[in-house]
């Protein structure tokens, strides 16, 4: 080879070479541009999220302006208005929550002329009856009035709100079918009706004898006027008796034929020999007036709307072990009680109303339970770390209380369905919200149930 041809090679290998290294060059440049940009992109992508934060905040518009600001531009007038800002926000949101109370409160107004949604009734054009229940705020009256509305009848309660709740049956007010009277059984009431369940009393220990002379008037003067009301119109009346009439029984159970022992002037006697006294004007105006009369003696009854403070074992029991307090028996917890469910209560007064049974009528459940075992039923079903503690004794306390319903089940097909611990559990849930309540509007209304028997 001559030199020539040499000398053309080298030059050709020379250029080939630069050219590979320029273009590796490049390469390496773009490739670390293109990263850069990839980790701008990347910082851009993550400023714009904590910006979109930020706006959303409640002081964004404040936090905006620092974050956008030169990092050297954050001076200490910057941080006071920022500050500032945060005091202006402060203030906002309260003006905001005043303007939404206002507007609750407009809300409220409007509902109000809104029509009201009552529960489901019944029509009954042809044998709706007219019933008069005195007592009908009260715990079983409610619940009485309650089936009595949802049959489809016209019902007119009676109360002097001693012991009953207008909120009991705020649900009927404004019905074509209801009317509330505010009225005292005490002195005479004049209206045109076919039935009268005379419920009104104080049936609950302390509620009767924090005013014993008032007791005895509303049970002897109540009930004349009651039966004189029935007299005239020519209505069927139900007494509602208790089983308090038959004292500290010496019987056991205690049948319709046994007729107590009963302390004449001890602390419970205005109610003992107050229902006594009403017992004996019913059957003295049934023979005398030939009005139609019907008595039931009452056990212990239970439920919701029952009073929290009415001083009863139920409602005594529940709200301790609710609130983990000690739960208080009074006496050595060895005296019996029965218990039945308000529903069941209610099927038995209907269904003596509209029965031919005219001599007095035991309603009650027969299943009889000692006052500790009863505590820790409830203690078991609330839950909590209350204790069981006996406590002195009361005076003239029965020491044993069960129902013969014999005469019930025979003559009006009637008896106890509900089981305790379905009747506690309803119960315990309404003593609950009962305890949520921290201001009036917070309501709690124990809605009745639109599956009505025939009445």
């Amino acid at each position: 080879m001559n030199s020539g041809f040499i000398r053309r090679q080298m030059r050709r290998i020379m250029a080939v070479s630069t050219c590979v290294f320029v273009v590796l060059i490049f390469y390496i440049q773009w490739t670390n541009s293109q990263v850069a940009v990839d980790v701008h992109d990347d910082l851009d992508d993550a400023l714009g999220e904590v910006k979109v934060n930020l706006k959303q905040s409640r002081h964004g518009p404040q936090y905006m302006m620092a974050l956008e600001a030169p990092h050297n531009d954050l001076s200490e007038t910057r941080k006071n208005e920022v500050l500032d800002g945060h005091e202006a926000d402060k203030h906002d949101l309260e003006e905001a929550k005043l303007k939404i109370n206002e507007l609750q409160t407009k809300l409220m107004e409007l509902e109000k002329r809104l029509p009201k949604q009552f529960p489901v009734v019944d029509f009954r054009p042809f044998d709706r009856k007219r019933i008069l229940v005195t007592g009908g705020a009260g715990f079983v009256g409610s619940h009485l009035v309650d089936r009595l509305m949802l049959a489809g009848h016209e019902v007119t309660v009676a109360d002097n709100f001693f012991t009953g709740r207008k909120r009991n049956i705020e649900h009927w007010l404004g019905h074509e079918n209801f009317e509330l009277i505010h009225h005292d059984i005490v002195r005479p009431l004049y209206i045109e009706v076919d039935q009268i369940y005379h419920l009104a009393s104080p049936a609950s220990p302390p509620h009767y004898m924090f005013n014993p002379v008032k007791t005895i008037k509303t049970n002897t003067l109540g009930t004349i006027n009651v039966l004189g009301l029935a007299k005239r119109v020519g209505a069927r009346v139900l007494i509602a008796s208790t089983s308090e009439v038959y004292g500290d029984p010496e019987e056991h159970p205690q049948s319709e034929t046994y007729w107590g022992h009963v302390n004449p002037i001890g602390p419970r006697a205005c109610y003992d020999e107050g229902k006594r006294v009403a017992e004996t004007l019913s059957y003295a105006y049934m023979g005398q007036e030939n009005v139609s009369v019907r008595v039931a003696r009452i056990f212990n009854t239970y439920g919701p709307r029952m009073h929290m403070n009415d001083g009863r074992v139920v409602s005594n029991f529940i709200l301790q072990a609710l609130k983990n307090e000690t739960i208080t028996v009074y006496g050595p917890g060895t005296q019996t009680r029965s218990f039945q469910y308000v529903s069941d209560l209610v099927d038995g007064l209907i269904s003596l109303m509209e029965s031919n049974m005219t001599k007095p009528v035991n309603l009650g459940n027969p299943i009889e339970r000692t006052i500790k075992d009863f505590a820790v039923i409830i203690k078991n079903l609330v839950g909590g770390s209350s204790e069981i503690k006996l406590v002195a004794a009361v005076e003239d306390d029965p020491q044993r209380r069960r129902p013969d319903i014999s005469r019930a089940k025979r003559y009006l097909n009637w008896e106890p369905k509900v089981p305790l611990e379905v009747g506690l559990k309803k119960t315990v849930e309404y003593f609950k919200n009962e305890l949520k309540r921290s201001r009036h509007s917070e309501r709690n209304v124990f809605q009745p149930d639109n599956s009505v028997p025939n009445s």
